[in-house]
């Protein structure tokens, strides 16, 4: 069985096999123009069943060619669709590629910078080894405040850093647009004291949390961090979503940092100093320098050096931890063969005079024997 493919009326001359199909006799001899009464005639010796079978069979087919046709638009749409997402795949790849470089360079140049900032510092600690005076140290404390303050300068124009302070701005930007001034309210609140405000007005003081102090008129006395003030009611506003949201989260830093363990908070504090050069706040009780413990940044590794070796890089690190608040200095040397690093190194420190005041193996909690705990003299004179 099969027939040959009809589409509007006219043959494509394909055959569609196991498919019953109308003949489009009477089309074809429409087409070819052959005389009129012929083709009624024939019409009229065809029974009905055949004439309605026939339509339908047409039907059916003109169905069939427009559902291809669909079928055909459809897979050319998918197939766009696919070149599209094809396409985006290779921008999106070529944006994180972008990106990637973008921050490589941020680095590399970053990089270049600290690499500037350390030979200051290695010239500085050429100086404190050639002249350790109290004049020279007070000259090279400042050096190095310079260096850091210039580090940090640096490290705040990165370009990525810069993008998260705009980003901080803009939300600052749109949490003071939430922001109505109480006189700009259709129903103005009843402020009654200990109430909670935010100044929306222009200046130092834009978006500071203010607690009502007492209210009369179009004015209200608020507290500011301590600090009593009066305000008209077109300064102030009523806390938006975003500020009760901030405020809830410092809450939850705030009690995590409550819960900070002792030692932790030791080990950071103990951090802070070695970093900032005991630059630290006078409410802190100061530990003795037997309590500090044994950080990365009071630790100078030796192993894999020979004596010499460890013996500048001791020195080096002495000189940059004898400023700080805890002036301790641990030195890794590890056992090794014989543990021959290690006693020349103690050897080497029960002669030095200049920056040691003491030193010991470290407690087991901080190394144990593998360490050399060394307490700095505070002055070199």
């Amino acid at each position: 069985v099969g027939a040959m493919q009809f589409i509007r009326g006219m043959p494509t001359y394909k055959l569609l096999p196991g498919v019953v199909g109308e003949s489009f006799a009477l089309s074809v001899a429409e087409r070819l123009n052959l005389p009129r009464y012929v083709i009624d005639r024939a019409s009229e010796l065809m029974d009905s069943d055949t004439k309605e079978m026939g339509d339908l069979i047409r039907n059916m087919e003109d169905q069939k060619a427009l559902i291809d046709e669909q079928v055909m638009e459809l897979e050319n749409k998918k197939k766009e669709l696919e070149q599209l997402e094809q396409e985006m795949k290779k921008q999106q790849q070529k944006l994180e590629r972008e990106q990637l470089n973008a921050r490589r360079d941020e680095a590399a140049k970053f990089a270049k910078k600290l690499e500037e900032k350390e030979r200051v510092l290695e010239e500085v600690l050429e100086k404190l080894k050639s002249d350790p005076s109290k004049k020279m140290i007070a000259r090279s404390w400042d050096e190095i405040k310079y260096v850091r303050r210039d580090a940090l300068t640096e490290a705040e124009n990165v370009p990525s850093v810069l993008r998260k302070k705009q980003q901080a701005a803009a939300d600052a930007d749109e949490q003071f647009a939430e922001m109505v001034p109480i006189s700009e309210m259709r129903n103005k609140p009843d402020l009654n004291e200990g109430d909670t405000l935010v100044i929306c007005k222009k200046g130092a003081l834009s978006g500071k949390e203010a607690t009502v102090v007492s209210a009369s008129g179009k004015k209200v006395n608020v507290s500011v961090q301590g600090m009593q003030m009066s305000l008209k009611l077109a300064e102030v506003a009523l806390p938006p979503k975003s500020f009760v949201v901030m405020k809830a989260n410092e809450k939850r830093n705030m009690e995590a940092k409550d819960t900070m363990s002792k030692m932790a908070r030791r080990a950071l504090e103990a951090e802070e100093g070695a970093f900032t050069g005991g630059a630290v706040s006078g409410t802190v009780k100061k530990e003795s320098s037997g309590s500090v413990m044994r950080l990365s940044s009071n630790t100078v590794d030796c192993l894999g050096c020979s004596f010499e070796e460890a013996r500048r890089k001791s020195e080096n690190k002495f000189a940059m931890v004898m400023m700080s608040k805890n002036p301790v200095v641990y030195i890794l040397h590890g056992h090794g063969a014989n543990g021959i690093l290690k006693q020349k190194i103690r050897d080497w420190l029960g002669r030095e005079k200049q920056f040691v005041k003491s030193f010991r193996a470290a407690d087991t909690s901080d190394g144990g024997d593998a360490f050399t705990k060394v307490e700095l003299k505070t002055s070199l004179l």
